[in-house]
């Protein structure tokens, strides 16, 4: 089953503690009217003004034109990351782990205590309620960190990053680190989402943006993947005890992150598929389960979403079309375990979902006019 995959590739991730996230560079695409885009220095730390920013910053329009330009990639093309960083057992699957430090530590350790506020604040410390983000949820979370934390830092923001891989945004109690046929409770998760609780009820944030997988492998033996209804309510009644924790707060959840599939078992993994066939990548553009009409997990998950009165915003545009090329403006978009995005390709998403958030109604985040 994918939701199997999913657990042993997580599991097998956190073995690497002793790794520490290493820094990438965030490339931005060049106009479309290039022939080729380049890994440049960042144009938003020498905006003179936050508009400036998110002008330099890819809309939705140059990615869907940027995935459709994969689709037509035959040779494996240098990119940023390299294949080789991705395909490293430490780097590559650290490659969309948060920025170095205590919260990234507690994020790789599954037993850990809950990390403090303090700990996991990214971007103006110092600003209040109204200007905070808190971004919450499980690994889908963590690689989302790097991103938001600087545009936290261009909006002046604060973010308070509240997320534990492995411990879905669902309730029940999980098995150990969420994977099918361990022993459960996984009683680290239990404490994570009273913390959660908590920490919201005392930040009072502006927005609170929710991000995880919808495949939740319960102690008691079931498993949200073969259970839609069952994914639904537990998906339900957590995300309404989110907006319990903290009435006033705008509430977002990110939905659709492909869960990519082919006709040969394993090799829908694109960084896998990649070093596999280097001379004809075409063989890694593959289809996403994605879509109302075969995936009911995600499908449920999505509409509990609805259901809690959250504002929902579709990551699958990001990075598929009818299918899922494995190179996207030169960029491999995936962690190591093809089950998450690379920090170099959020960080070129960043303004993408900058207007995603600012398009929502009433949305605290707002587009700059200077």
């Amino acid at each position: 089953m994918p939701s199997m995959g999913y657990r042993n590739s997580m599991f097998r991730g956190r073995l690497s503690w002793l790794a520490s996230l290493a820094l990438v560079v965030i490339t931005l695409g060049l106009p479309l009217a290039a022939s080729s885009a380049h890994a440049t220095a960042d144009p938003c730390a020498s905006s003179r003004t936050k508009l400036a920013c998110l002008n330099s910053l890819p809309t939705a329009a140059h990615v869907s034109e940027y995935i459709r330009q994969g689709h037509a990639i035959v040779k494996l093309p240098t990119t940023h990351p390299t294949l080789a960083y991705l395909s490293n057992t430490v780097t590559g699957m650290n490659s969309f782990y948060m920025p170095t430090g205590r919260c990234n530590q507690v994020a790789h350790q599954a037993d850990a205590s809950p990390p403090s506020i303090a700990d996991c604040t990214f971007g103006n410390a110092r600003a209040g309620s109204v200007n905070t983000i808190v971004l919450t949820g499980d690994s889908r979370a963590v690689m989302w960190t790097t991103a938001y934390a600087k545009l936290a830092t261009v909006l002046g923001w604060r973010l308070v990053v509240l997320a534990k891989p492995g411990c879905v945004a669902q309730t029940g109690e999980l098995t150990y680190l969420n994977v099918p046929n361990r022993p459960g409770p996984w009683v680290a998760c239990n404490h994570f989402r009273s913390a959660v609780m908590s920490d919201l009820a005392i930040l009072k944030p502006a927005m609170v943006v929710v991000a995880s997988n919808p495949a939740a492998s319960l102690a008691d033996g079931r498993r949200t993947s073969q259970n839609a209804t069952l994914a639904h309510d537990n998906s339900l009644e957590y995300l309404q005890q989110l907006k319990s924790a903290s009435p006033t707060s705008s509430f977002v959840f990110l939905s659709g992150f492909p869960l990519l599939v082919n006709t040969v078992p394993g090799i829908a993994n694109p960084v896998a598929c990649l070093a596999a066939h280097k001379k004809d990548i075409r063989f890694c553009d593959v289809r996403s389960n994605n879509s109302a009409n075969d995936d009911p997990t995600n499908v449920a998950v999505t509409q509990s979403a609805v259901d809690a009165d959250f504002a929902v915003i579709n990551q699958r545009p990001w990075l598929c079309n009818t299918t899922c090329p494995g190179v996207i403006n030169k960029m491999i978009p995936y962690a190591r375990d093809g089950l998450h995005i690379n920090n170099t390709y959020s960080g070129w998403l960043m303004g993408v979902m900058w207007r995603s958030l600012a398009g929502l109604p009433n949305s605290p985040i707002k587009l700059p006019t200077n």
